[in-house]
């Protein structure tokens, strides 16, 4: 199979290209030549905010693009692209739905109509596709993604602290919902996906525990960390910011939508998820093994700090030791 697929250097493109080339498909990558790709596929440089030229020869049966996020970009490329390719799968993403994550939702919600931010650029985008390639385009959208080389370094951020030891302050509740998407599972689902429509790319709802990710991360890493579990409540009245100070977390009475999203359209697509021990596993062997040294500054602005000493003491410092 000819795949190109948009972007492919970093996290989830990453693995899209080395599932595709596993599988022994004929690859082409289009990017901006930022980061490097392996030497058996067929780079093509260029922008498309600017320079497509690059991708002026070339058929393909597939294309999936991990790297659009400005509508009027995305249509330009697809128009460019519609006679010569097959079917389009699209990364879009949870941030689509304007009700998100305050409320509940599924695969038919209302999505952004207007806007310029990053959900409803990524709702024009689908727009823009289906304009462009009608009844060829699927869309993903996406949910947290994670797995071995997560620039964003959310999941990432809990196994190293957990890894370091001690007491660490865990957010909420053991048994409260998360609701994760390994990449790999995501790429290996969108190189078969040939379902046109509109699909949530995450685990189903009520797969995962907070408790069971963090408990994952001491069992891989051999750590003694002790879980401290401080109730949302509390949280907020010690000022916690959410998903940066303590990556993952939202509070659950404001935001209940969160890790309750709506899959059943995309799994009844044929998407499946790993155990969450798992992915969880292999991201502590990518950080045991130097993988954050791999990180640059793409996307940095969104990666959570470590916690100050002192504000964690802080922390802890307000709820008895209780071991998980």
């Amino acid at each position: 199979m000819r795949v190109l697929i948009l972007g492919g250097t970093v996290f989830l493109g990453r693995h899209v290209v080395e599932q595709a080339l596993e599988r022994g498909d004929d690859v082409t990558v289009f990017t901006r030549g930022v980061h490097p790709v392996p030497a058996t596929v067929d780079h093509r440089v260029g922008d498309r905010a600017g320079d497509v030229s690059a991708l002026d020869d070339g058929e393909w049966d597939l294309v999936v693009d991990t790297s659009g996020y400005e509508a009027t970009h995305v249509g330009r490329l697809a128009e460019r692209l519609a006679g010569r390719v097959g079917h389009y799968v699209f990364v879009s993403s949870c941030n689509v739905y304007p009700a998100w994550p305050e409320e509940v939702v599924d695969e038919d919600s209302p999505v952004w109509e207007t806007g310029d931010d990053y959900g409803p650029q990524k709702a024009a985008s689908e727009r823009a596709l289906e304009a462009a390639l009608p009844g060829r385009v699927s869309s993903v959208r996406a949910g947290l993604i994670c797995g071995p080389h997560d620039n964003v370094f959310r999941l990432p951020w809990w196994v190293r602290r957990i890894a370091a030891g001690g007491r660490v302050p865990a957010p909420g509740a053991p048994g409260n919902p998360v609701q994760l998407i390994d990449a790999r599972d995501l790429a290996a689902w969108m190189l078969d996906l040939r379902v046109p429509g509109a699909f949530n790319g995450t685990s189903p709802p009520g797969r995962q525990t907070f408790g069971e990710v963090l408990e994952a991360a001491r069992a891989a890493s051999g750590s003694d960390a002790e879980f401290v579990w401080i109730p949302d409540e509390r949280l907020h009245e010690l000022e916690v910011e959410p998903w940066m100070e303590l990556p993952l977390w939202l509070p659950a009475a404001a935001f209940p939508g969160t890790w309750t999203v709506g899959t059943e359209r995309a799994h009844a697509a044929g998407l499946r998820c790993r155990p969450v021990a798992e992915t969880v596993a292999d991201v502590w062997a990518w950080l045991r093994d130097g993988g954050e040294s791999e990180l640059d500054e793409w996307r940095s602005e969104h990666r959570p700090p470590p916690m100050p000493e002192e504000r964690e003491r802080a922390l802890l410092g307000t709820v008895p030791s209780d071991r998980a």
